[in-house]
């Protein structure tokens, strides 16, 4: 049955005509479907094969390999191997019959009767990529290859002439890059969610309009598939050329990609306006809901941002299982947005001893989940996003998107432009209705841990004023252990340097102040700058192994440094908490410190915001005068003592802050250490009226 090529239509219009022969297409291909109960991963299947189409016509391209092994399919018990091999081998079956191309083309849509539209397009073109590629890649190589040439022989494919074939070839080339451009249509139209415009009789009149070019843009790509086969297999049964073949060939094939041309042209139009109405409408849906505090939860806000075109949208890396966003809510959700290589692996490192590993995370895991958000860079997704993206998510103890690469653009663009994410991580937080509390919670999850729950702007600015500058701040989160000895009480030495030499030097000196029986737990932690540095990285290893201080931990001291001064700075700028300049001047001087390339010590105790911090030939001084401060350990405590000795030698700041202790008779006058400056306190006797009882 021959049909006519008057295939264009006007996208906007619902009261386009269609022609008899138009009608009986789309009749006869609804009779061939049965359900949309299989779907597929067609983004990534579509690039496989569009890989192949593309480099069978180019083979200068730049290789990128895909496997099935990543591309999912729903609802169905078959593998998507097997659709495919069965697939490949109907069209090479049908393709010989040539007296009716419509009836064979019925049978290969009857054979994906359950798959949904976007399927069975990029399912058939899949099926015949395989032996096109083949086809294109023995001709590539068989001059030259002696696998390749002996193929040659037995299939037939040794020309003598092959130039006299290249007007075929254009137009086989033509025809499937036309065949390819309206299955990208057809894969987007059944990507949209189309909920979001159907509000009214006209919409839904449009809507059926839209979905009579699918059909008829399904049959004539499986028709087209058909056609294409059989002409290679044409040309491998031809016995020696015939211009007159090939040149009616070529007219066929050309035809046939001016009638897909005409229909993806048409087709186009209608999804990009779709496209175009959707995105906004989303947008919008998705800025009102946000800020909507009368929410009753959170799910509306999650199936908008995520399960619009899917149920399970979810991975549960430990278990691999599909999540539907039920299991969501009531909870807390952080948004962790990052490139498909996620963070910096020191960063992620310290992200999972703060969460997932870190002892009191038990008592809230139930309370909030972290779910990853991988954005590419780029549209489209590269092969090594895909890699990094399918090994991470099957690693870290998270939920991750199933299908980011599926995410709308509406919600690309929001996260990029509402939510301000370029290259750096963000740690978005949804409290349990769906409304944003913490634009970035990255800073306060790494210092704090399970105790900045519920992780919200207000938290991070209760966590800074009840804070203190000491040891623990300094060095909690990078070691549960080592915080265990810091709220033990134990005297604690963090030295950092960027000189392995002077570094050696000092713990030799340590050592002696050791066996002199000086009770002292010292941490290296090298500096920034050289902990990449192999021989660095391993005299720390070495001089740390008593306290189990490993390199890594050496990284997440200066790694929660940069984040302790950007969560200062950030609840700053909100509103200024009490200890603000104190923590702000302290980190800084660490920092700046290490910048300088300056060799530094700070000395502290336990808990206590009592420390001492020395420099340069401060730290020579310390070791010089032992005997001096060794003797004033007992009445000053050791940070006091070595303050006393160096305020000695170079001079103590002016303090004039009092303390008043009541008289009692027979009292024992003992030391007192001045609240302000740390510095033993002058005693004098004060004399007070008390005539006002």
């Amino acid at each position: 049955m021959e049909l006519s090529g008057n295939d264009s239509f006007t996208p906007q219009s619902s009261s386009t005509q269609l022609s008899i022969e138009q009608e009986f297409i789309i009749s006869k291909t609804l009779l061939t479907h049965e359900s949309d109960m299989i779907r597929v991963d067609c983004k990534i299947l579509f690039q496989a094969m569009e890989n192949v189409m593309s480099y069978a016509s180019n083979s200068n391209n730049t290789v990128e390999v895909h496997t099935l092994d990543s591309i999912e399919s729903f609802a169905t018990k078959e593998t998507l191997e097997h659709a495919i091999y069965k697939l490949s081998r109907a069209i090479l079956c049908e393709c010989h019959n040539t007296t009716d191309m419509h009836a064979q083309t019925i049978v290969l849509l009857e054979m994906l009767g359950n798959y949904r539209w976007d399927a069975k397009v990029v399912l058939i073109l899949t099926a015949f990529a395989i032996s096109y590629g083949e086809f294109r890649l023995i001709l590539e190589v068989y001059s030259h290859n002696a696998l390749a040439a002996s193929l040659a022989v037995l299939k037939n494919l040794c020309w003598r002439n092959s130039e006299a074939l290249r007007p075929q070839f254009k137009a086989m080339e033509m025809l499937i890059k036309e065949m390819v451009e309206l299955a990208k249509c057809v894969v987007r139209f059944e990507g949209l969610p189309l909920q979001l415009v159907l509000h009214d009789d006209h919409a839904c009149t449009l809507m059926a309009g839209a979905k009579s070019k699918i059909y008829l843009a399904t049959y004539w790509i499986f028709r087209s598939t058909l056609t294409s086969a059989s002409q290679i297999t044409d040309l491998i049964a031809m016995n020696q050329e015939n211009s007159n073949t090939t040149v009616n060939a070529a007219w066929g094939l050309s035809s046939l990609a001016l009638r897909l041309s005409r229909l993806c042209s048409s087709l186009r139009m209608q999804v990009d306006a779709y496209q175009e109405q959707i995105e906004p409408k989303l947008y919008e849906k998705l800025t009102v809901l946000l800020e909507d505090h009368t929410k009753v939860d959170n799910q509306e806000l999650l199936h908008l941002f995520f399960s619009l075109n899917d149920d399970l949208p979810l991975k549960d890396s430990s278990s691999q299982e599909k999540v539907g966003i039920s299991t969501l809510k009531h909870k807390v959700v952080m948004l962790l947005v990052s490139k498909p290589d996620l963070l910096p692996i020191e960063q992620t490192l310290l992200l999972l001893h703060q969460t997932h590993e870190h002892p009191d995370n038990k008592n809230i895991e139930h309370d909030y989940e972290i779910m990853w958000v991988p954005i590419s860079s780029s549209e489209t997704w590269t092969l090594d996003e895909h890699i990094s993206f399918d090994y991470l998510s099957n690693s870290l103890p998270w939920l991750s998107i199933r299908q980011p690469w599926l995410l709308n653009s509406a919600i690309v663009k929001m996260i990029r432009h509402e939510w301000k994410f370029e290259e750096r991580p963000l740690l978005v937080v949804l409290d349990p209705l769906g409304s944003v509390s913490n634009y970035n919670a990255i800073d306060m999850v790494l210092i704090w841990g399970p105790k900045a729950f519920p992780f919200s702007d207000s938290r991070e600015k209760e966590l800074w004023e009840e804070e203190n500058w000491n040891l623990k701040l300094m060095l909690g989160g990078t070691d549960h252990f080592l915080t265990k000895m810091v709220e033990g009480g134990e005297n604690i030495c963090i030295c950092g340097s960027g000189n392995l030499e002077w570094i050696n030097e000092f713990d030799s000196r340590i050592k002696k102040l050791k066996n002199a029986r000086l009770q002292l737990q010292v941490i290296y932690v090298g500096s920034r700058n050289s902990v990449e540095n192999e021989s660095m990285r391993t005299t720390l290893a070495d001089i740390n192994k008593d306290s189990l201080f490993t390199p890594i931990k050496v990284q997440f001291f200066w790694l929660r440094l940069e984040k302790i001064k950007d969560s200062i700075l950030r609840a700053g700028q909100i509103q200024t908490f009490a200890n603000y300049e104190t923590m702000l001047e302290r980190v800084s001087e660490l920092l700046d410190t290490d910048d300088d390339n300056t060799n530094w010590a700070v000395f502290g105790c336990g808990n206590s915001s009592d420390f001492v911090m020395l420099k340069g030939n401060k730290i020579a001084e310390f070791f010089d005068r032992v005997p001096d401060w060794a003797k004033k350990v007992a009445t000053l405590g050791f940070v006091g003592a070595i303050r006393s000795v160096d305020d000695e030698v170079n001079g103590a700041v002016a303090c004039d802050h009092t303390t008043e202790v009541p008289y009692d008779e027979g009292m024992v006058q003992g030391t007192v250490v001045c609240e302000k400056c740390k510095r033993v306190m002058r005693r004098s006797i004060v004399y007070k009226c008390d005539g006002s009882k």
